[in-house]
């Protein structure tokens, strides 16, 4: 054991990072009792000590994985491993903390498939169709609650789950190969008896019979099954809409054939004021590329963000040498040689392209589920706990429409579906836990990281505490005199302290939002949870 610190440098409720041998270590004091983890989150390897702890709960600043600080244990997504943990003594007033983990909280905690009955051939316990980030944490919960029934994982990709975010981002700038984004290794799902399928399309799954059907006509059966097929791109409908040149971003396919294409000097159309096409605006500009977005909104994000922020966005774009064209549509893709050569405006402009990348929305990808009623976005109502009306099927991710505080939401977030796949993955297992997250998103913009943490686009008022454009940030998205939202440029703690109190429903009163201590707020709400 080594001495790190005096209790009385720790006082209740607060973080220290101190350095025991080669690791970086959090320790966090939690109603008089101290506790110790790793200061490293385990999504991208950030560090803790930032981030806002209330009561046993440490929630990380920059992407919001969620952590038990007693434990270790991995709350909340992203990051598919909980935090090493440490332990602890206090002797004459002194925190002592172990030199090595005693718990590790990483991918060897998940069991492996022992001792099960042979399965039937074509027939699983569990299926789960898809493979993002939803599959992925649903079948690392389903294992982790059953190590004896049989397990299915379909991804329609070539490649197993991975980080679907950094696509439009790090990837496209060349900052990421293809083999850094996968979540796990090839060889844990084999690890832990999952059978993944690459490159499977399922053509049809009805939900009656229990019966899959794959485009080869292969047809498998299930007790239990997962829909987490997420989104599927809207294609653009105008005449040489399927030129040569004219490309979406949704998979690490699209982004690598989109970079090959575009390098110093292209020119290069991206179509929708979209978080990815503005992402890919960024992302395509710093391999040199010219830029210019195409969108038929009078101010970017302003349903979502409000107009000032939606003005901040635009000038951090700008200065980039990213032009605009606001409240225009395009009505053609022009082309020679069956290759894009440029656009035409609904206004009769021209704006010459070598490479056009289409960004305007996604859709639920549910045209294969027979046997249940869609609503009118064509996604599957669920109830609490992620099931679909019937028997043994569950949805989760940008397909599944949920009971939410604020009502029936559909949230196309990458976080929301992966913990919506991780309780999936529990209920089928037998647990009936509840989906009450509060959902949030982060989005890069030039460099400049934009948390958002609720949901609401029917806001009636925007109350901030600074001024977008002039240094930090947040801003309060109320309806009713109720928050509904908060958006945070560099004020990522803050963010992170909001989202639990969010959670908890003790947000102070719409005019008492302005220079608070939000990690002070935190702590004093301890023991109300």
């Amino acid at each position: 054991m080594t001495p790190v610190l005096s209790l009385s440098q720790l006082p209740d409720g607060h973080l220290h990072k101190v350095k025991v041998g080669n690791y970086d270590v959090l320790l966090a004091n939690v109603q008089g009792e101290v506790f110790a983890v790793e200061n490293k989150c385990s999504h991208y390897h950030l560090p803790l000590d930032k981030g806002a702890l209330c009561e046993h709960r440490l929630r990380c600043p920059f992407h919001h994985a969620c952590f038990d600080i007693r434990t270790g244990e991995q709350l909340e997504a992203p990051g598919m491993d909980g935090l090493p943990r440490f332990e602890v003594r206090i002797e004459d007033g002194q925190i002592q903390v172990s030199e090595e983990p005693v718990v590790r909280n990483g991918p060897e905690s998940i069991p492996s498939r022992s001792g099960a009955k042979a399965t039937e051939p074509g027939h699983y316990t569990y299926v789960v169709v898809g493979g993002g980030t939803a599959a992925a944490y649903a079948v690392e919960a389903i294992r982790s609650a059953d190590r004896e029934g049989s397990i299915l994982m379909l991804g329609e990709e070539e490649l197993p789950p991975y980080d679907r975010t950094k696509v439009s981002k790090n990837f496209m700038q060349g900052d990421d190969s293809v083999y850094s984004l996968p979540l796990r290794d090839a060889d844990f799902y084999t690890k832990i008896g999952v059978t993944f399928r690459a490159g499977a399309r399922v053509q049809k799954l009805h939900l009656q019979r229990k019966e899959i059907t794959l485009a080869n006509d292969e047809r498998i059966t299930y007790d239990r099954v997962l829909m987490a097929t997420g989104g599927k791109p809207r294609q653009l409908d105008v005449p040489g809409a399927d030129l040569k040149g004219v490309h979406t971003i949704r998979e690490a396919k699209d982004a690598l054939e989109t970079c090959k294409k575009a390098g110093k000097e292209t020119r290069v159309v991206i179509i929708g004021g979209s978080f990815i096409g503005l992402e890919t605006a960024m992302s395509l500009g710093k391999r040199g590329a010219t830029i210019t977005v195409v969108t038929p909104d009078r101010i970017l994000f302003e349903k979502v963000f409000g107009q000032q922020v939606g003005a901040f966005v635009k000038q951090l774009h700008e200065k980039e040498g990213v032009a605009f064209q606001l409240e225009r549509r395009v009505q053609e893709v022009k082309g020679r040689d069956g290759h894009a050569v440029g656009v035409v405006l609904d206004n009769g402009e021209e704006l010459p392209a070598d490479l056009v990348v289409v960004g305007i929305g996604v859709a639920p990808a549910t045209d294969y589920v027979e046997g249940v009623a869609f609503r009118d976005d064509h996604s599957l109502t669920v109830d609490g706990h992620l099931a679909v009306h019937g028997d043994g099927a569950w949805a989760a991710g940008d397909i599944a429409t949920y009971p939410d505080r604020e009502g029936m939401v559909r949230i196309e977030h990458w976080k929301v579906a992966g913990q919506q796949g991780r309780i999936a993955g529990r209920n089928m297992a037998g647990s009936s836990e509840a989906y009450t997250m509060v959902p949030y998103f982060w989005t890069n913009q030039q460099g400049t990281n934009l948390r958002y943490v609720g949901h609401g686009t029917d806001y009636d008022n925007i109350v901030f505490d600074g001024t977008p454009g002039k240094g930090p940030f947040l801003a309060f998205y109320v309806k009713d005199r109720h928050v509904q939202a908060c958006l945070g440029v560099q004020r990522d703690t803050d963010v992170a302290a909001v989202n639990e109190l969010m959670a908890l429903g003790k947000m102070p009163a719409v005019d008492q939002l302005s220079g608070r201590d939000w990690t002070g707020i935190c702590r004093s709400v301890q023991g109300t949870r």
